[in-house]
């Protein structure tokens, strides 16, 4: 009887032994590509997807609570709300920017988008 038990024990250690190494280990569901660097990927990285890059490089779709982009924090795009009638004076920690044709109110200090005038 042990010796009948044993051998149950050790066929089953070794079916499930070869059924894991027949099987890869994929973590998450991830391929074993590139697409994890430095541990990185650019897939999984929601902040700055190729919808919103698209969406702020042609600047028709400012959204207000949207992050402004870094590229355009320079004062190059700074406006003097004084110097157009339209615009709203802002608040403190507060600036406008004008990108491609519209403006667009930008909190300084987490650089999100609060107002957009086309």
């Amino acid at each position: 009887m042990k010796y009948l038990l044993s051998i149950l024990v050790l066929s089953i250690g070794t079916f499930t032994a070869t059924s894991t190494m027949a099987d890869p280990h994929h973590e998450h569901g991830y391929k074993h590509t590139n697409q994890w660097k430095n541990g990185y990927n650019k897939n999984h990285d929601h902040r700055w997807n190729n919808q919103s890059q698209r969406r702020w490089t042609n600047g028709n779709n400012w959204r207000s609570g949207h992050y402004f982009p870094q590229q355009y924090h320079s004062s190059r795009y700074a406006v003097n709300y004084k110097s157009y009638k339209h615009l709203p004076k802002p608040s403190r920690y507060q600036q406008w920017y004008r990108v491609n044709g519209d403006y667009v109110l930008v909190n300084q200090r987490d650089h999100r988008i609060i107002r957009v005038i086309r």
